[in-house]
């Protein structure tokens, strides 16, 4: 190309010279915004531990009382440990605009021990048992945040798939979420919500939920208030360590095959527990968390049913003493900034 002078090269030159510098600082703005969205999200998942990216955990469950029914008869009683390992990592899918898509895997395998059995039923024996199960959840996550009547609100739908085999799913659910923070400041706020579950195996169809938080800025504690999941008191011990102390439920379920005529072949187990202690957690480098939780462990149910049935039809049932338990833990904080 020829320049018919030298003023319009230079002009040339110069809007060249000033796109390539705007889209530097555009670049270099769109860093600083990432950046700081991702040091607040890195700070709330410190604080809500279901917001990381991924975790891995070993749980040591101390020897209980466990008491079992077999269609309302008294089966066996003895003494019970677990060993537990859970895993769990949620990634991106897609993203657009309010709207966002986030696939999650998760792995769990327990290890039964019950020792020192003594039988009510001719047909069960006193033998010592040993029993290993696993699960693998597979879940896909949509959520939008949105407005009404300038208030915020959050809907989210999953569905999940889990299964102990590799050539099938055994169990579907659907879930959905609507939450409306109410408040919000520097010390304290409050969120409530819905949730409906599309399970048979639910033992309700929609559970409501409220989550509140409050920092005492003198004693720097922050209260934690998630009903039905947790209540805590959390200090910042330094930088790079916190501990908190509170209780926190939670559940799990395997699959069971029974080759009995008298029985239902395909059941599921599900227990509802209780953990209450103390958990201490340091942050390794800028995404990795290292945690370790103890205290005292309560099974509130553990119920056996077919996979058809709701779980207040079941046909087995067990009661376990509280424990002692120890656990241990690997956290990643979120390293994708749309999370």
């Amino acid at each position: 190309m020829i320049f018919k002078s030298l003023s319009t090269f230079l002009l040339l030159i110069a809007l060249f010279t000033s796109a390539i510098a705007q889209t530097t600082q555009e670049r270099a703005k769109k860093r600083i915004i990432d950046s700081l969205k991702m040091e607040a999200l890195s700070g709330y998942a410190m604080r809500y531990p279901q917001l990381r990216q991924g975790s891995f955990a070993t749980d040591f469950i101390g020897s209980s009382n466990v008491k079992a029914e077999l269609n309302g008869k008294e089966l066996f009683e003895g003494k019970t440990t677990v060993t537990r390992i859970r895993s769990v990592f949620s990634v991106p899918i897609a993203q657009w605009g309010k709207n966002a898509i986030t696939g999650t895997v998760s792995y769990q395998q327990q290890h039964f021990e019950t020792t020192n059995i003594k039988s009510f039923d001719p047909q069960f024996s006193s033998n010592d048992r040993s029993l290993t199960k696993s699960t693998v959840g597979f879940t896909a996550s949509f959520s939008r945040a949105d407005s009404i009547f300038g208030k915020q609100v959050i809907y989210s739908g999953s569905i999940s798939g889990i299964t102990d085999e590799a050539s099938s799913i055994k169990r579907v659910n659907y879930l959905g979420t609507a939450s409306v923070p109410l408040k919000r400041t520097p010390y304290s706020s409050l969120t409530v919500g819905l949730v409906v579950i599309l399970d048979p195996s639910a033992v309700a169809p929609f559970i409501p939920i409220v989550s509140y938080w409050r920092k005492y800025k003198k004693s720097d504690l922050e209260l934690f208030v998630d009903i039905p999941s947790r209540i805590a008191l959390r200090k910042q011990l330094s930088k790079r360590s916190w501990t908190s102390i509170g209780s926190e439920l939670g559940g799990s379920l395997s699959f069971f095959e029974l080759n009995q005529p008298s029985f239902p072949q395909n059941n599921i187990y599900s227990n509802i527990e209780i953990r209450t202690g103390a958990t201490f957690e340091y942050l390794l480098t800028k995404k990795i968390i290292f945690g370790i939780n103890g205290g005292l462990f309560t099974t509130a149910s553990n119920r056996m049913f077919d996979k058809n049935n709701k779980p207040t039809d079941y046909f087995y049932k067990s009661t376990n003493g509280s424990s002692p338990y120890i656990s241990f833990s690997i956290s990643l904080l979120p390293f994708f900034t749309h999370l």
